[in-house]
């Protein structure tokens, strides 16, 4: 990574997480230390490391609190144990956070100082900018983690333990589970859905292609996560006195069939503020976000003592 945001080197590995810890931990070492020996042959000195990772983080001792989505890595201490096999600086955050960091840096919230991110994967997460810096709140752990607001008091689970989450309708894993239980629920035997089913092929981009496709049940699911955003928006931006959100992450390529019924939702949902200056925008980096990111949070970051 370059001082201008620029990815020099990427690679992508697959872990098995019942594999535990460990495992995810010497994948990660051995990846790192063949990209800073991809480093020194351009020329150049790795001088610390950036990490993403979902979910609580103890950024000061290199250890994930606590993960909904990675529950495999609770307590474990990724990041101490990657600077001391490394013996390089290592900076952790929350991945929604690093996310942010590079949309700020280099992406479509370059340039604004007052903003909410939301990142729609396998979960939901959430980052916040004001006056142009990164809100960690009062440092324990987790800000503006929004994929856990409620939204629906009572809703479906959610990995964290409670009940109608955001992450519970917008996310991959929402998606996949909202149309298992539609299906079984409303007795569903026939339709492109229900072939996704029967075929073991139903994720969010099969979900999503049904949905272009005009199925009912997909387009539902789509139209519950736009007015659970939403509804999400219209609060924070209520609370917070901002009118600026930006949506990232793999599921917000369902843009399309969310972004209308969230615009209509926060409509409905906004007493304060007037909804046509809401300003709500799509990420500009994709997937490179969180990497541009953490190389800044690598530059700037807190360090594992």
């Amino acid at each position: 990574m370059g001082h201008s945001g620029k990815i020099l080197e990427f690679r992508m590995s697959v872990v098995q997480l019942d594999h535990g810890p460990e495992s995810i931990s010497n994948v990660l070492l051995a990846q790192c230390r063949t990209l800073a020996d991809s480093a020194a042959k351009m020329g150049l000195e790795v001088g610390a490391i950036g990490l993403g990772v979902a979910g609580k983080i103890d950024g000061s001792s290199g250890t994930v609190i606590f993960s909904p989505n990675l529950p495999v890595l609770n307590g474990y201490p990724l990041a101490k144990n990657l600077q001391q096999n490394m013996a390089i600086p290592v900076c952790m955050e929350n991945d929604a956070k690093v996310f942010g960091l590079g949309e700020s840096w280099a992406g479509a919230a370059r340039g604004i100082r007052n903003w909410v991110g939301i990142v729609l994967g396998t979960g939901a997460g959430g980052c916040l900018f004001l006056g142009g810096k990164l809100w960690q709140g009062d440092c324990l752990g987790f800000s503006a983690e929004i994929g856990h607001m409620i939204v629906e008091p009572g809703g479906p689970d959610c990995p964290c333990g409670s009940k109608g989450c955001l992450e519970a309708f917008a996310s991959a894993r929402a998606l996949v589970s909202g149309a298992k239980k539609a299906l079984r629920s409303q007795g569903i035997k026939e339709g492109l859905l229900h072939e996704c089913e029967m075929e073991g092929k139903l994720s969010a981009e099969s979900i999503y292609d049904c949905a272009k496709r005009g199925d009912p049940t997909a387009l539902a699911l789509f139209d519950k996560m736009g007015w659970a955003l939403g509804l999400c928006l219209a609060n924070l931006f209520s609370a917070l006195g901002i009118r600026c959100a930006l949506i990232g992450g793999g599921v917000s390529s369902a843009w399309d069939l969310f972004i209308g019924p969230l615009q209509k939702s926060l409509a409905q949902n906004s007493s304060m503020l007037d909804p046509g200056s809401a300003l709500i925008l799509r990420s500009s980096l994709g997937n490179d976000a969180a990497l541009i990111g953490a190389a800044l949070l690598s530059r700037k970051g807190r360090r594992v003592a």
